[in-house]
């Protein structure tokens, strides 16, 4: 038997996966999030921003996103990396176009062009704009996530990509994910800076947030009755991960396993503290 039998558990419910089942709509994700869909369905404000510390839920809030937006209306691409040279970008993005439109392609064209060759990638992306936005119906949204690792360079690139239009709308809403320090970078750029339409940074939670977190992780994992930490374990976890839902999952997840090697049937404050001692011991 593991821990998640001993707490009556369905799965695991504090891992590092981005399981949109488990996105706790705090009033800032929340928020996050209603102000990205605003941004897609109005097609015409070219780009947002998104940017809050590490572990923050910027990823998870992305995915909800995707995952909110009706596949017969909008055609995502999401960049999970964003390390890369502007041509490297686009080519995979053409790329994962072609892979779900072929006849996108212009003139009905085989094979895609050279990674190396921007103009005819150029001409390519702008032609499978207009098939999807002519013959699909659809609009393209393009997120890059991890996107502080994005070059200035390759930043102004990108921007220029919102310059491909039809007569009423833009044919495409492009999204950054990042840490805080994209935001400057993005000042830095005036041009990019102001393609901006969205602004938003998320925070981390407060004391009355993380609890609620920390229990609705629970229920989406199966918890259903009684208690698991008492109040004064959702304090020091409070304290200790300054609710930052990262450092939330990992403390939680180490208590869990800590509870079931000891057999125990709730998670004190002394419980949590021997976790916290042992991690500091070893240098975690």
């Amino acid at each position: 038997m593991g821990y998640v039998e001993h707490w009556n558990l369905k799965e695991k419910p504090f891992e590092e996966v981005s399981d949109i089942r488990f996105f706790f709509e705090s009033e800032d994700h929340r928020e996050a999030l209603d102000r990205m869909l605003y941004v897609v369905n109005d097609r015409n404000m070219n780009m947002g921003l998104l940017t809050g510390e590490i572990g923050s839920g910027k990823t998870i809030t992305k995915n909800v996103l995707i995952g909110s937006l009706p596949s017969h209306q909008f055609e995502t691409i999401d960049f999970e990396n964003s390390n890369f040279s502007f041509n490297d970008l686009l080519f995979d993005t053409v790329r994962r176009i072609a892979e779900k439109n072929p006849h996108a392609l212009p003139g009905g064209a085989a094979t895609l062009p050279s990674r190396s060759d921007k103009y005819l990638l150029m001409q390519t992306f702008k032609q499978q704009l207009a098939f999807l936005y002519y013959e699909r119906k659809k609009h393209f949204v393009l997120i890059f996530d991890e996107a502080q690792q994005i070059g200035e360079t390759v930043l102004d690139e990108v921007k220029n990509l919102t310059n491909l239009s039809a007569k009423a709308e833009n044919f495409l809403t492009i999204f950054f994910v990042g840490q805080p320090e994209l935001r400057e970078k993005v000042r830095r750029l005036r041009q990019v800076d102001q393609r901006i339409f969205l602004r938003f940074h998320l925070n981390n939670l407060d004391f009355n947030g993380s609890v609620k977190y920390i229990q609705h992780r629970l229920r989406v994992a199966g918890f259903d009755k009684g208690t698991i930490f008492s109040t004064l374990g959702y304090e020091l976890i409070f304290r200790n991960s300054g609710g930052v839902p990262r450092e939330i999952n990992r403390l939680c997840k180490l208590t869990l396993n800590y509870g079931f090697a000891q057999n125990l049937s709730e998670i004190s404050r002394e419980d949590i503290q021997v976790i916290l001692d042992d991690i500091q011991a070893h240098g975690g």
